[in-house]
């Protein structure tokens, strides 16, 4: 009856296919008693010693890695509750606007001041020390980053690390201000680098938690649609 239903050639190859699974089905056959145990762990232990990179490059998404391997197992086996690269995909409201989800991914993700600063002067006299700061603007404007010296100054002022009063804090311009530090002749050297480090990583917008918001590009019924995918500690509260 079944010939009826089936052309020569798919009746050979359907008979090779059951043939095929009859026979590495009696292949995987075991005595009773058998140590499955042992054989299980060895299954999983052997492959796992491969397992030597903790972070792999997530397929389709620039600079996003995501843990895989060992260190991937060891999270899910242990019930991590923080995991090494949490990543969450999330969909826009208006999917086909581009510049909308470039607003979107400066408002989460990370900011430091080095990144959108496009130069840091210092100068040094034997008790004070001053450092202008004056901001990219192009980057600022190519990112839709709502960020000028005034918030740069609050965002400096913000941070627990850098310790400054608003006296010491001043406006030049919208692009530009000047941070001001006094210490003593004999350590203001060492509290100056010190100082001038801290500030370049002072985060002036986003989500200190986020480490890298990407915006990801596909195509859905011939037309580009724009999602994120973010990566932090915290970036799914």
């Amino acid at each position: 009856m079944l010939l009826h239903y089936f052309k020569p050639l798919q009746i050979v190859t359907n008979y090779v296919f059951l043939e095929t699974c009859i026979t590495r089905y009696h292949l995987k056959k075991i005595e009773a008693g058998t140590a499955i145990g042992a054989i299980a762990a060895m299954s999983i232990g052997e492959p796992g010693t491969q397992m030597t990179l903790k972070t792999f490059h997530f397929a389709g998404v620039a600079s996003m890695n995501v843990t895989l391997g060992v260190p991937r197992i060891k999270e899910i086996i242990n019930a991590a509750k923080r995991i090494s690269t949490p990543i969450i995909s999330t969909r826009l409201e208006h999917v086909d606007n581009e510049i909308g989800a470039r607003i979107v991914k400066g408002r989460i993700e990370k900011t430091l001041l080095e990144q959108v600063a496009k130069s840091i002067k210092t100068s040094q006299a034997s008790t004070k020390a001053s450092i202008v700061i004056k901001l990219d603007v192009k980057r600022l404007l190519d990112s839709q980053l709502s960020i000028d010296a005034y918030t740069v100054k609050e965002s400096i002022l913000r941070t627990p690390k850098m310790k400054l009063k608003e006296q010491q804090v001043k406006v030049l311009n919208p692009q530009k201000l000047v941070v001001f530090l006094q210490a003593d002749r004999s350590t203001l050297q060492f509290e100056f680098q010190g100082f001038l480090k801290k500030l370049s990583k002072v985060v002036v917008k986003g989500i200190n938690s986020v480490e890298r918001a990407i915006i990801k590009k596909t195509v859905e019924n011939g037309k580009e649609t724009f999602d994120l995918v973010v990566e932090g500690v915290k970036s799914w509260e």
